[in-house]
């Protein structure tokens, strides 16, 4: 009897001692899943974060990098506006004696310099259209393949000019005529012969602008100052002189200063365009990310 006493309490121990084990693992399993739990949702959670601060940063690029470009247009602007200037200063500066050594020209564009010889009027040869360079005019028009027929569409006559000490043939850009002045028999008396002084503003090649028409020097047609085509079709050096003189010459004679002293200038544009950008980038981004309001 004492012995099935003693086998009833052992069973009794052993069933109490598996169900407290039992909680004990079922209250550390609990706590463990939950910890688990809590890990996981806060990796997504921090997974959403990182990139959205990835994003933001990356598009704040935007507006800080459209507002240097509109700072370097505001450089550039001042820069061409500087060199339009040393350029106009060049042309109108007193006029020496052309090189004898005609590399030194390279050097000397846009600068004027004094020539004696004739002109060979017989190899003359026309580039065009253009429009005509009024430099007294407050909006001065520039030699352009666009323009009006009626009033300012015409030629620039470019005759070769034998220099009179060293026997050299170069080109001198005599200045332009109209439209209707084009044929030879309209321009006799401005065909001068005899020995002639002139001043000259020095110009090197120009090359060829985009959709502008190549020179057939076959066809005896030139669209654009290119001194070597020229100089091997005419058969003297790759020297080019734009003849300057009086606004008002004789009726039918060639306009002369038709150097147009300008350059491509459109920085303002990209400066309004880029400032633009950047203030406009700028707001969106302080108004999604800073105030978290909807974009527009």
């Amino acid at each position: 009897m004492s012995n099935i006493l003693r086998n009833i309490c052992n069973i009794s121990r052993n069933i109490h001692f598996y169900k407290s084990n039992n909680g004990k693992n079922m209250f550390f399993n609990t706590v463990r899943c939950r910890v688990n739990v809590v890990n996981i949702r806060s990796h997504k959670i921090q997974g959403k974060k990182e990139p959205v601060e990835i994003i933001k940063w990356i598009l704040l690029m935007i507006p800080v990098s459209s507002f240097g470009l509109g700072s370097w247009q505001v450089y550039r602007l001042q820069w061409k506006l500087q060199l339009i200037d040393m350029m106009q200063a060049k042309s109108n500066a007193t006029p020496v004696d052309i090189p004898k050594d005609f590399t030194e020209l390279d050097k000397m564009e846009y600068m004027p310099v004094k020539v004696k010889g004739e002109f060979i009027h017989e190899k003359e040869i026309l580039i065009g259209p253009r429009a005509l360079i009024e430099e007294q005019s407050p909006t001065a028009r520039v030699g352009s393949l666009v323009s009006d027929p009626k009033k300012n569409q015409g030629w620039l006559v470019v005759t070769p000019f034998k220099l009179a000490d060293s026997g050299e043939v170069i080109l001198i850009n005599r200045g332009w005529v109209h439209q209707s002045m084009k044929p030879k028999e309209k321009r006799q008396p401005s065909m001068i012969t005899g020995p002639v002084e002139l001043v000259g503003v020095v110009r090197l090649t120009e090359k060829r602008a985009p959709f502008m028409p190549k020179n057939h020097p076959e066809k005896d047609s030139w669209f654009y100052r290119d001194l070597e085509e020229m100089s091997e079709h005419i058969g003297c050096t790759p020297v080019w002189l734009d003849a300057k003189g009086i606004m008002d010459p004789p009726q039918g004679w060639p306009l002369p200063n038709q150097t147009r002293v300008t350059l491509r200038n459109e920085h303002l544009s990209y400066i309004i365009t880029w400032y633009s950008l950047s203030a406009f980038t700028g707001v969106m981004w302080h108004r999604y990310f800073l105030r978290k309001l909807p974009l527009l």
